[in-house]
């Protein structure tokens, strides 16, 4: 799979099909956190997808709130392993690595250095974070198969061209 970060990209799952989009909550106690939404043309279902400074890791970050904010995994508390949009930083929860299934390579596992291979980025299905992505352990489920459908969104303020494989 190739990435090309000149453009925007919509992240979707196996599991809730292409017609909902990873997103991002605007305002409220889940401030900054994705979420499954249904497909529209909103900033926060626009990922930029870029290579980091660690080798074979990428940042995402969003159209809606800038390349400043990246994604990022909570460390303890309430939120434990869930997702959030946080202060562009060198912190191993950032990065993220994306490896195509074996066995369905248009999809992605997607994991971080923080919690590394063994804890891969899922969907929770139902309950009260319903459609929120958290990491749970690797396991055959198609929460955690990832879909990147490259848009036609180009990327306003990119440093230099770069296109990378994952």
């Amino acid at each position: 799979m190739s990435v090309d970060s000149k453009f925007y990209y919509r992240l979707s799952t196996m599991f809730r099909g292409p017609d909902m989009d990873l997103d991002i909550f605007n305002g409220g106690p889940q401030n900054n956190m994705p979420h499954l939404a249904p497909k529209a043309d909103y900033s926060g279902q626009y990922w930029f997808i870029e290579p980091s400074e660690q080798q074979g890791y990428f940042r995402l970050s969003t159209l809606f709130r800038g390349q400043d904010m990246c994604l990022d995994v909570y460390n303890g508390g309430q939120f434990n392993n869930m997702l959030h949009l946080a202060p562009r930083a060198d912190y191993s929860g950032q990065y993220w690595q994306l490896t195509p299934h074996p066995d369905n390579p248009q999809y992605l596992i997607l994991t971080t250095l923080f919690r590394g291979p063994e804890l891969q980025l899922d969907i929770f299905n139902g309950g009260e974070y319903n459609d929120q992505p958290h990491l749970a352990p690797a396991g055959n489920f198609s929460g955690q198969y990832w879909l990147l459908t490259k848009t036609d969104k180009q990327v306003s303020q990119v440093s230099a061209e770069k296109t990378v494989t994952a």
